[in-house]
């Protein structure tokens, strides 16, 4: 245990036999001014713990059981109170399915880049550490001031004004947590700040995904004030710098009849992910703690994104053949006998225009991570999802979930931005790339028969419009 160069002590644990790996962590630990425990066995680890819980413990995947003694049942373990990561190799990696059903901090594995991936968790786990202990001068500061306010009894008590906005506060973020675990979280705030009376326009700036630009989400609501893209001109890395922060302050007050107010939304960076500017009436919102609602909004935004870096149960994905064969042995059976119905979710679209301007990258993970996202979100459980490259999503939904299943598929299309994702949006905010939606029969041939004619309709479009375009350009220059 050292105290490291932000004042705080962080204790380590591993739990571990393999002492060429041990080493290995601890010495990684030891560049960060970190000297680690080293248990060996499950049962010794369960003891020790019982008395003083580290702040943070790697346990190999080969200890996760002991003869009767089960990791998993550790009481620290099922209460929450354990912060852990587990650590495998290659030879051991197949055992990470033994952590399914758990809530790891993270993931190790021993290759080169180990001494990174211990540096960056060592680095989040401080400012947790320092986060939570703000959280706690924080809530010190609100009984403060309820103790205090006792004196003050009088027709309007600061401290139940207090305590009703903190209250708000955190239903608003509790909301938005929900909401946001199907929808994103920037859709969550919107849909929030457009139902909260007391707020007359709002405004968001998010870097894009080269973090060289600005970029104001899509969204038509009436309270709602779209940004112009602010291009930065260097490379955004640690979020939100202040140069950027001014120019974003500089064009909200342009936009805006009144100043608004900037939140800083943080999302475990230096700089904010995303700045928020709300206006409102100020004889409604004069003791409202907007100190208290960045730092939750900012708390509810980690929560989400730590959420997604979990691994993601595959019992909805099946492999592309399986698909196929599933689709023969529906039509074999009698489709109007199966329980089964098949939706074809169709990128064709996006990727035509992607191979129209190959200079303007697309950054194609960011994308697909957000797509699947949305769809194991908004999705029932029972329903399969097929990958058919990058062009199409086949979706297997029971019969009786239909209905539910395709109104969220169409909400999921609605709010998916896809321009965002490509490196210069102002380069094709004028294509169409709304993905396709539709039931397909069950049948592997016919499919593979209305994916070529997919493609066809998509060029035949395509070149319509551009002869469209070049007889009106020709009626012009005859006028």
């Amino acid at each position: 245990m050292k105290a490291n160069s932000e004042g705080l002590e962080l204790s380590v644990s591993i739990l571990m036999d393999d002492l060429v790996s041990a080493k290995e962590i601890a010495l990684a630990l030891r560049t960060q001014d970190v000297l680690a425990h080293h248990y060996q066995s499950l049962d010794e680890f369960w003891v020790a713990t019982n008395i003083q819980i580290p702040d943070l413990i790697i346990i190999d995947v080969t200890k996760m059981s002991q003869g009767s003694i089960q990791f998993r049942n550790h009481p620290k373990v099922i209460d929450g109170t354990l912060c852990y990561s587990f650590f495998s190799k290659d030879s051991t990696k197949i055992l990470i399915q033994s952590t399914l059903g758990l809530k790891p901090y993270s993931y190790l594995h021993l290759d080169s880049s180990l001494a990174v991936q211990v540096s960056v968790l060592l680095n989040r786990k401080k400012k947790e550490i320092r986060l939570e202990k703000e959280l706690t001068e924080m809530e010190l500061r609100v009984q403060r001031l309820q103790s205090r306010s006792q004196r003050f009894i009088t027709e309007r008590s600061e401290a139940e004004e207090f305590k009703a906005q903190f209250d708000f506060v955190k239903n608003i973020c509790s909301e938005i947590e929900i909401s946001g675990a199907k929808q994103g979280f920037t859709y969550a705030l919107v849909q929030t700040l457009e139902q909260w009376e007391v707020v007359d326009g709002y405004g968001i700036f998010e870097l894009n995904q080269s973090g060289q630009k600005l970029i104001s989400p899509d969204f038509s609501k009436k309270k709602f004030h779209p940004f112009p893209s602010l291009w930065l001109g260097q490379i955004n890395l640690d979020g939100i710098e202040l140069f950027a922060q001014d120019m974003a302050v500089q064009v909200a007050n342009d936009l805006f009849d009144k100043a608004p107010k900037l939140i800083k939304i943080l999302g475990g960076k230096d700089h904010p992910d995303i700045l928020l500017f709300i206006t409102f009436n100020p004889e409604n919102m004069s003791n409202f703690p907007w100190t208290l609602f960045e730092f939750m909004l900012s708390s509810s935004f980690r929560q989400l994104k730590l959420s997604q870096e979990y691994p993601k149960q595959v019992s909805q994905m099946i492999p592309s053949w399986e698909a196929l064969d599933q689709m023969d042995r529906i039509q074999k059976t009698g489709s109007d006998s199966s329980d089964v119905r098949i939706v074809s979710l169709s990128f064709i679209p996006v990727c035509e225009v992607i191979k129209k301007r190959p200079q303007n990258k697309f950054f194609w993970s960011a994308f697909y991570n957000e797509v699947f996202l949305q769809l194991t979100g908004r999705l029932q459980k029972s329903t399969k999802i097929s990958v058919m490259g990058p062009w199409q999503i086949l979706i297997f939904i029971h019969k009786e979930k239909v209905e539910v299943d395709f109104h969220a598929l169409q909400a999921m299309i609605k709010n998916l931005h896809v321009w965002k994702y490509f490196e210069d949006d102002s380069q094709i905010l004028s294509e169409e790339m709304m993905p396709l939606l539709k039931l397909i029969p069950a049948s592997s041939a016919h499919y593979l028969s209305l994916f070529e004619k997919d493609f066809q309709e998509v060029l035949m479009n395509s070149e319509a419009k551009r002869m469209i375009l070049n007889e009106q350009n020709s009626v012009k220059r005859m006028m």
